[in-house]
């Protein structure tokens, strides 16, 4: 991809971040699993750089190289603005990051962690 859409993403992360710490309290998702289980997934930088990367992919895969980076390119100068306080999220912002976690959380509910969270391994003694 290019710088502009690069800066964007930047910009637009950290609006989102920030966005979640001030509606929650935290940059955790709670994730309540089918058996009551309870799953926590914290929004860090870097998590939402990779969805943003992979909607940035969906969309050159898609409408091809050309035509994927100018859709990005509108997206993306359409989801940040700025005020006397700092950037925000407008709300296609808010709608295209909510998307991403919604995914994100769907994704989380249907796969297993890889080493359950919480359980440990007793030792054997010798």
């Amino acid at each position: 991809m290019d710088k502009l859409i690069e800066t964007y993403r930047r910009r637009i992360l950290k609006a989102a971040l920030l966005r979640h710490l001030r509606k929650t309290g935290s940059n955790c998702i709670i994730i309540n699993q089918p058996k009551g289980e309870i799953k926590t997934i914290e929004l860090t930088e870097i998590l939402l750089d990779g969805l943003l990367s992979r909607f940035e992919k969906q969309a050159v895969s898609e409408f091809g190289n050309i035509e994927g980076v100018k859709a990005v390119r509108g997206i993306y100068s359409n989801a940040v603005d700025v005020n006397g306080r700092g950037e925000f999220l407008t709300e296609s912002g808010k709608e295209l990051i909510d998307d991403l976690i919604a995914e994100l959380v769907d994704f989380a509910k249907k796969h297993k962690p890889a080493v359950a969270e919480g359980k440990h391994v007793k030792s054997a003694k010798l």
